[in-house]
């Protein structure tokens, strides 16, 4: 084999997020990735005000028209399109416009499931890249040890061998040492020198891994099935590398052949375990918080129903077959959520309060005129 370089990038250089992550290195991926998260949620949480404050505002609107709004069920539920005109008329009166409230969520929406997805397809590619990175540096020690300790023992030098032109040269030049060797001699110099190159390999990643907390390889997923050391089949998988399996397995011998690597699993669903858990609590706070004292009576429609389950379900399927990194992403995104709902619904409370004081202030006025 021959000696490689390093790809040389802590982060892909082709792709937006990876670029912007970046700016927020600060040497340990995982919590780069949590501070990240917190900077792009404050970024975007007037956005996330805005489309918080005309659901509450919906959500109050509908639990004040209920009793006109069920009259109008009653009385033109045979008719879908008179009922449709009579309800918007109603909406008009009152000062509420569902359109509005619904552009401002469908809005929403779309952008986070823009960043959403974009950022999963990045974080995928980053860990790709860092996967094939670390390789590349174990390869990298594994041939800077093998042939600095295999070439003075047959009697030649690194700096010789990497002065010539090509590796045809290089590979003539090691034929020409060995020729000066008994056979089995030169085949017993190859393997003490490999034995030491894959025990160095051992040494390097120990150095390099990228772990955090409970997880071992931030770059796959937090699952007990994972194994901390990628088979080739595994490594070729995520990165699509040409590299060949004999290589591969030539390098990596003692890490995957190890039993205190062999065996070590990557984690233990704790990830996933918890995103479902803060996600289902995220959206009972919602709920909870937009049920004022006006729409406690009020059934809740069935798709918001549906979301408390569906939602942190759709976040358990990403956790278990995204990396590690990502689900750091959704999680953190999450616990900020819950922490910021009560706060942001509070305020839009207040807001609408304060409004409908001034109403009722307006209206005496016009009473008493």
């Amino acid at each position: 084999m021959d000696i490689i370089n390093l790809l040389g990038s802590s982060w892909p250089t082709d792709n937006v997020w990876a670029n912007i992550i970046k700016i927020f290195d600060i040497g340990s991926y995982a919590w780069t990735i949590i501070l990240f998260t917190v900077i792009l949620k404050l970024v975007l949480s007037p956005m996330d005000f805005l489309q918080r404050f005309y659901t509450n505002k919906t959500s109050r609107a509908q639990a004040k028209l209920q009793p006109q709004l069920a009259k109008l069920q009653k009385q033109y539920g045979q008719n879908q399109t008179l009922l449709y005109q009579k309800q918007n008329e109603l909406y008009r009166k009152s000062g509420f416009s569902m359109k509005g409230s619904c552009t401002v969520m469908l809005l929403y929406l779309v952008l986070t499931l823009f960043i959403f997805i974009s950022l999963f397809n990045s974080m995928q590619y980053i860990a790709s890249y860092k996967i094939k990175v670390q390789y590349e540096d174990l390869k990298q020690t594994y041939n800077q040890t093998y042939y600095s300790t295999y070439l003075p023992s047959i009697g030649g030098s690194l700096e010789e061998y990497l002065n010539k032109e090509n590796n045809e040269q290089r590979e003539i030049y090691i034929q020409d040492l060995e020729s000066t060797l008994q056979e089995n001699e030169v085949e017993e110099k190859k393997q003490s020198s490999i034995s030491t190159a894959q025990n160095e390999v051992v040494n390097k990643y120990l150095q390099i891994k990228d772990s955090w907390l409970w997880i071992k390889n931030i770059w796959i997923a937090d699952k007990a099935t994972n194994k901390e050391i990628l088979d080739y089949s595994s490594y070729i998988s995520l990165t699509k590398d040409s590299e060949s399996e004999e290589n591969y397995n030539l390098v990596m011998n003692n890490l995957l052949n190890s039993e205190s690597f062999s065996k070590s699993v990557n984690g233990y669903y704790i990830l996933p375990i918890l995103v479902v858990l803060v996600s289902f609590l995220s959206q009972w706070i919602s709920r909870k918080m937009l049920q004022s004292k006006n729409s406690q009576n009020v059934s809740q429609p069935g798709f918001a129903k549906i979301m408390m389950f569906l939602l942190p379900f759709t976040m358990l399927i990403f956790t278990l077959n995204s990396s590690a990194i990502f689900s750091i992403y959704i999680l953190t995104n999450s616990l900020i959520s819950t922490l910021i709902t009560p706060i942001i619904t509070i305020i839009c409370n207040k807001i609408e309060d304060k409004k409908e004081i001034q109403i009722k202030e307006i209206n005496k006025v016009d009473y008493r005129r």
